[in-house]
């Protein structure tokens, strides 16, 4: 007897077990019996524009535009099959479904032109089907599909690609098998694979594994191959092992045939996204060195510091945790065997490029420059509050450089800060603290402690309207106690204390003005004009004979007076949303009291009250384009002592330009200039250059093609720079990564 609906009807269905196919019983609406089976805690249902029950066989029929669906605790979209028909047998548990078969589950999509499962087994037989995994951008497909268990599937033939593949045309790139193994959030087993461009092979090979994951799993990365005239050939081959599903340790196990054995090592923890820690550690057995072979002189880099060490290592890592919104502790940690390692060694995963990038990207903090001799390692504690604020911070200096220059760095071990400001009753005038304790301590030779304590009174000043202003006055205390560490010095008293105090005071005056200027009917820009007037009077006992190791142990005394002149410009429409900054431009100017009451001291002494006038111009156009100007003016025939511009541009087609270009009088005339630009939606040129127009001479320049189809992208860069020339090629496969980089 059949029970035919002619409209769209939903109900529910009862299921016995979880996962990507379901057992399938219809109970209320269908009046033949069936084998009791346990219902599941949220029912399945069906839609369909035609149901039909059958009593002999008990079989129900769906047409049309079939969807059955089940929601799942912890599942944002629920598990659902559509098909144009499917049947549904209950003496042999058979489901089929035809026509557009679509399975979408939490751990992938599944489409298929039809579909016989078992629902006791959990066994089905998929017709010209793929499987694409969630969180994964590479998709199996084949005519015949076996599923031999939960999440295991057996593939008759059948190819792999990231590419969107147009019907009647082959993807740009696929590997293809005679039979694989794959096990969904586990690994693709393919036996005879090939490796195929536009379906032509081009690479054979007996047996492949692929990952077919969902989620993180331990195992290899693809590996790093590389040529190179200094280093020779030589592979990296990551290892990455999943601790905990916030934590992981990635080994670099390699071996460069010029150099010697190479290893890496990295941890990751992640906690929260405000508290986070990243580990790494470099080491090279370097069977090279600066002297070279019999005594050879090969000085990396010309610098007369050669290198002897054969055991070469960096240490890198960086940690935030956020204790409160206002309590954070920060460390950075960076340590080398030589002053060469990391300008040796830029490139690849575990280079200093990838690695800065990498700190920049997670902490929003880099490494130093890796130019520099020496690195810091430096711990930092902070908390603020309402009206007081605090950190401690530790600061080791790691200087390869020391063996040879003979100057200890001083390490900083520690310094602590407190700062305060505190109302007095009710009388208009604020009580500020701030105090400062530091130790200076080298490996050996003389280190000093310094305390500083700065009582002062602030008392803001109301002059209407448009003006405000403050004064405040204070004294400062410093006392010093300098020693030895180490070997005693000759001479030397390690019980020397010295002191220094001073006592300042300062008045502020600022104008606030600010005007509209209609632009259009919807549109204004509001020009802010605050012109301030410092003055500052600072008096200091005899400093001649105290420490001067941070700039801070030399005090300026005088009388100055600073006239400020400060333009912001912004543009405001009818909501606050829409309102944007459009840059500022500043100027500063001192004039020094003091300086024009001094005595000459000969003919040719002159009197120069005036500083350098100071001039800031920043102007952001609009949200891609930025560009900012510094210069430095000096009124007494000197002239421009110092400018530099930055410009950034960027838009929406990824095109960029960056430009930097730095003047300072008599020591250096730099440029750095990097830009890309897309030549089509596939094709880009990429160029950057550091370049010293002083000495005409360039650091450091490259230039780059770059090609990226949908699935697949190559990179073609050729480079120099002082030590080297290079031509690198890459190509990379969208959901494999890098499958070939080599540079010679």
């Amino acid at each position: 007897m059949l029970r035919p609906f002619f409209h769209r009807y939903t109900f529910p269905i009862l299921k016995n077990k979880t996962g990507l196919f379901f057992t399938l019983i219809v109970t209320a609406i269908i009046s033949c019996p069936v084998e009791a089976m346990e219902p599941a805690s949220e029912p399945w249902s069906m839609e369909a524009d035609r149901i039909i029950a059958e009593r002999d066989p008990q079989q129900i029929t769906a047409e049309g535009q079939v969807v059955l669906e089940h929601r799942e605790e912890g599942l944002d979209l629920p598990l659902q099959i559509r098909a144009d028909t499917v049947t549904y047998r209950a003496d042999n548990s058979e489901l089929k479904a035809r026509g557009h078969v679509l399975l979408r589950e939490k751990n992938g999509l599944i489409s298929a032109d039809s579909i016989i499962l078992n629902l006791q087994t959990d066994k089905a037989r998929l017709n010209s089907a793929s499987i694409s995994l969630a969180d994964q951008q590479l998709s199996f497909s084949s005519q015949l599909i076996e599923k031999t268990g939960e999440s295991s599937y057996l593939f008759r033939g059948g190819r792999a690609t990231s590419c969107r593949v147009s019907e009647g045309r082959s993807p740009a790139w696929a590997i293809g098998w005679g039979e694989a193994d794959i096990t969904v959030d586990g690994m693709a087993y393919l036996k005879h694979a090939t490796f195929r461009i536009r379906d032509i092979p081009v690479l054979y090979i007996p047996y492949l594994i692929l990952p077919a994951k969902i989620s993180r799993q331990t195992g290899f990365l693809f590996p790093e191959l590389f040529l190179s005239d200094r280093d020779g050939t030589g592979a990296i081959i990551p290892f990455v092992i999943i601790l905990s599903p916030s934590s992981d340790l990635t080994y670099y196990p390699g071996y460069l045939d010029k150099r010697g054995t190479f290893s890496g090592l990295e941890f990751r923890y992640l906690a929260a996204n405000d508290s986070r820690l990243t580990l790494a550690a470099n080491y090279l057995h370097d069977r090279s060195e600066d002297l070279g072979p019999a005594g050879s002189l090969d000085d990396y880099r010309q610098d007369g510091f050669l290198r002897t060490e054969h055991d070469r290592y960096w240490v890198r890592g960086k940690a935030d945790h956020h204790f409160s919104e206002n309590t954070v502790m920060r460390l950075d940690i960076d340590t080398v065997s030589d002053q060469d390692i990391l300008l040796e060694f830029p490139d690849g995963t575990t280079g200093f490029s990838s690695s800065n990038h990498q700190f920049l990207s997670d902490f929003n903090r880099g490494l130093q420059e890796a130019s520099l001799s020496f690195r810091e390692s430096i711990f930092q504690f902070s908390s603020s509050g309402h009206q007081t604020s605090g950190g401690m911070e530790m600061r080791y200096v790691d200087d390869p450089l020391a063996e040879f220059t003979g100057i200890e760095a001083a390490h900083t071990l520690p310094r602590v800060i407190l700062n305060s400001r505190l109302p007095i009753g009710e009388l208009p005038v604020d009580f500020g603290w701030s105090s400062e304790y530091v130790y200076y301590r080298p490996e050996e030779g003389i280190g000093y402690q310094r305390l500083n304590l700065a009582p002062r009174l602030i008392m803001p000043m109301p002059l209407g309207r448009s003006l405000e202003g403050s004064l405040s006055g204070g004294i400062e205390e410093t006392i010093y106690r300098v020693e030895t560490v180490g070997s005693p010095l000759v001479g030397w008293n390690s019980s020397a204390n010295k002191n220094r105090n001073s006592w300042d005071l300062s008045a502020n005056i600022a104008a606030v003005l600010a005007r509209d200027f209609a632009i259009s009917d919807q549109r204004k820009l509001t020009h802010t004009f605050r012109p301030n007037l410092v003055y500052r009077f600072i008096e200091s006992s005899d400093q001649t004979d105290l420490p001067d190791l941070d700039g801070f142990d030399r005090l300026t005394e005088g009388k100055t007076i600073t006239l400020e002149f400060n333009n912001y410009f912004s543009s405001r429409g009818p909501a606050l949303i829409s309102s944007r900054q459009l840059g500022y431009f500043k100027l500063t100017q001192h004039y020094d009291l003091k300086e024009i009451s001094r005595d000459l001291t000969g003919p040719g002494d002159q009197r120069r009250p005036f500083s350098d006038l100071v001039a800031d111009l920043k102007i952001d156009p609009d949200s891609d384009l930025s560009i900012r100007y510094q210069t430095t003016i000096n009124h007494y025939g000197s002239g421009v002592t110092a400018y530099e511009l930055k410009a950034h541009y960027r838009t929406s087609r990824r095109d960029y330009l960056d430009i930097n270009y730095a003047y300072e009088q008599g020591d250096r005339t730099d440029l750095i200039v990097s830009s890309e630009l897309r030549l089509t939606g596939r094709l880009a040129l990429a160029y950057s250059i550091t370049r010293s127009l002083l000495v005409d001479y360039t650091n450091s320049e490259s230039l780059s093609l770059l090609y990226s189809p949908q699935c697949w992208g190559m990179k073609l860069t050729a480079s120099q720079d002082a030590e080297d020339r290079r031509l690198m090629l890459t190509f990379s496969l969208t959901g494999l990564g890098k499958t070939t980089e080599t540079s010679w």
